[in-house]
């Protein structure tokens, strides 16, 4: 059976605005209670961190550190304080191995016992991995000299991939044996990790298990129009065996990211009985407590990203429901499905209505705001379905009334669903699918060179909402173009008579289906009513 891996947790690694230290402490909590044990502070755009990395902290960023760490002990969850020097250091100049020791001293002082020296996201060249090897080997015997339990980290400048190259080659070589090297898998935001590729990849480095840093569900760059509100998959069970340890980056909205980062706990902890649905549920009713319905309905409409393709999405699955149900008498059923999806996700913004501060809120309001106009588009183009074909009423005593689709009416909800659908697509932030979506999905080439896989990062025409109102428009056209069509009633398959104002007896039926040239619509049974309000049978 898979094991729990032995060090799990969080690495802030994102570029864009770092947490509060509030929104740490409340993380290390939230995810200590679910099994995890382990944090790193590594934002990229903390000035301090990489790109002024010289620059010492002052006393109270300083003290921060120090809550932070004692906060992380009290959790039973190891700290880790990462630099990125890469940019410019002088890897063995004597000046800026002063400036590393001066930067990381009062951390030391101040309880930090893992450092993670990160030397990614800079340019390659040959001979690199040597000085990184050089700078590795003399930080680690200078940070023992310290503090002798100090545990060290390298994230190397090649973090993605299977195959050897000479980076990994010269790095593996030279790296002392008790440094952890840090992972992104196959590629940046890796979709599927299997155990195999673990393997390989601790082959290149002569037998060294990797530290995986799962960019999940992380949203910087040019995912921030996104959030990543689905739970953690597509890694293999037996992942788990291969690896020292797995840090997920999570995204820029602290709050929003415990439920991806919830769902990870329960796999990395026991990934054997690892149900993602079931997780996901569990991480719902946390994060969102007595909002959780809510949080589950725009969720739902935000669980795509690297690792779920939006063709997933619960809306696409609807739609392509309501495509295959067009067809026949069916189709009010997996109308009303979809109403129902986008009711819940407009409803989910009113929620939060009263919410005051709460910082969940906060953090979805603008996906909350674009929801509520994207389903106003999907909303729109049901109604204009709805309004194509022929529909019935039936009372209680078995007398139905039948209409024929209105010419003007179904114009106006053309009209309506082609201006919905125009401010639906000026939003910026993204729910129920990308229009345009670009994921950083470096690869390494068959000879172990890095690459874009242009089919893996770029993603377009994958929204629902789009996708509904041409299926909307397309049908309405189809129908203006056709000559008008008799009306016609079958009641448990037997046609009845149909006056001239569409009166019709169905007493007892079981199965009423009204009919207009190619076009069908069952009726549920008496007092049923259509998916929308019909004019037609007022």
């Amino acid at each position: 059976m898979p094991r729990p891996v032995p060090l799990r947790g969080v690495i802030e690694g994102f570029y864009g605005p770092p947490w509060s230290l509030t929104d740490r402490l409340a993380v290390i909590e939230f995810l200590a209670e679910r099994g995890m044990n382990a944090y790193v502070y590594a934002p990229k755009s903390d000035p301090k961190h990489r790109d002024r990395w010289r620059d010492a902290y002052d006393a109270a960023e300083i003290a921060e550190f120090r809550t932070l760490g004692e906060h992380a002990t009290r959790q039973r969850t190891r700290f880790g304080f990462a630099l990125s020097p890469g940019l410019d250091i002088d890897y063995r100049g004597e000046r800026d191995h002063d400036a590393l020791l001066q930067k990381l001293a009062p951390l030391l002082d101040a309880g930090v016992e893992w450092i993670v020296l990160a030397l990614d996201d800079i340019p390659n060249r040959p001979g690199l991995a040597l000085e990184q090897v050089a700078l590795t080997d003399w930080l680690l015997d200078s940070l023992r000299a310290r503090r002798a339990d100090i545990r060290l980290t390298l994230v190397p400048t090649e973090y993605v991939g299977t195959r050897p190259t000479s980076y990994l080659e010269d790095l593996a070589a030279g790296l002392p044996p008790d440094v952890d090297v840090m992972w992104t898998g196959p590629t940046v935001c890796s979709p599927v990790v299997r155990a195999a590729d673990a393997r390989a990849w601790a082959t290149a480095l002569a037998g060294r298990r990797p530290l995986l840093w799962d960019n999940y569900p992380v949203n910087d760059g040019t995912m921030e129009r996104s959030l990543h509100l689905g739970p953690y998959r597509g890694r293999e069970p037996e992942l788990t065996d291969e690896l020292d340890g797995v840090l997920c980056n999570p995204m820029l909205q602290p709050h929003a990211s415990r439920v991806a980062l919830a769902t990870a706990a329960d796999f990395l902890c026991a990934p054997e009985k690892y149900d993602p649905a079931a997780s996901w549920s569990r991480a719902i009713a946390a994060v969102g407590r007595s909002r959780a319905p809510a949080l589950q309905a725009i969720a739902a409409a935000c669980a795509d990203g690297p690792l779920l393709p939006p063709e997933h999405l619960e809306a696409h699955t609807l739609v392509t429901a309501l495509i295959d149900a067009t067809g026949g008498p069916a189709w009010p059923d997996a109308v009303r499905a979809l109403r129902d999806h986008f009711t819940a996700v407009q409803d989910a913004g009113r929620a939060w209505a009263d919410a005051g501060d709460d910082p969940l809120a906060a953090e979805l309001e603008p996906w909350l705001a674009s929801a509520r106009v994207e389903a106003d588009a999907g909303l729109a183009a049901l109604r204009l379905i709805q309004h194509t074909y022929p529909v019935a009423r039936i009372d209680r005593d078995g007398d139905g009334k039948a209409v024929l689709p209105d010419a003007e009416p179904a114009m106006v909800h053309a009209f309506a669903t082609v201006f919905s659908w125009t401010a639906a697509r000026r939003r910026k932030h993204v729910v129920f699918g990308p229009r345009f979506a670009f994921y950083p999905a470096v690869v390494q080439l068959a000879d172990g060179r890095p690459g874009l896989d242009v089919d893996l990062a770029v993603v377009e025409d994958q929204s629902a909402i789009d996708r509904l109102c041409r299926v909307s428009l397309a049908r309405y056209q189809v129908w203006a173009e056709r000559s008008p069509d008799s009306l016609r009633v079958r009641v448990d398959g037997v046609p009845v008579a149909v006056g001239s104002d569409g009166a019709f007896t169905a007493p007892g039926a079981q199965a009423v289906v009204v009919e207009a040239g190619s076009d069908a619509t069952e009726v549920a049974g008496a007092e049923s009513s259509t998916p929308f309000p019909d004019s037609r049978l007022a």
